[in-house]
């Protein structure tokens, strides 16, 4: 699992969720406002901004009630780390496995929370080695 790459921070599946989608928006907008995090993980705003509270006390977001919302370094980096391991799977799934993209994009949402950077490097080799000789 990411977190077990990064222990002091204890973040649960559903932050990790938000902590990509914030990420996510930030590259294609620069911020996030709680409206666009909301539609993203198709959750309430109260939600949101609880996230937010919670990923802020744990210095991975910049984030004040009706502010945008921006993702700190270490809040890239993590983030980096999850949106990395979530691509990667999602390869893994289309290019070997065969997989439907939609399909895919929603089981690698759900293996990218329980893989070490160690599985994810790993899966890397193999997807590539599978593409180089054609299987």
């Amino acid at each position: 699992m990411i977190r077990k790459n990064f222990p002091s921070l204890e973040l649960s599946n559903s932050l990790e969720d938000y902590i990509e989608a914030v990420r996510n928006i930030e590259l294609e907008k620069g911020c996030a406002a709680v409206g666009e995090i909301a539609e993203a993980l198709n959750v309430k705003k109260p939600s949101v901004s609880l996230a937010m509270k919670q990923l802020k006390e744990r210095g991975l977001v910049e984030y004040t009630q009706y502010s945008p919302i921006v993702l700190t370094r270490e809040g890239r980096y993590y983030a980096d780390r999850v949106i990395s391991c979530h691509t990667m799977v999602k390869e893994f799934l289309i290019t070997v496995l065969k997989m439907e993209e939609k399909r895919a994009d929603e089981v690698a949402c759900g293996i990218e929370h329980i893989m070490t950077l160690e599985e994810i490097s790993r899966f890397q080799l193999l997807t590539e080695h599978c593409r180089k000789s054609g299987e």
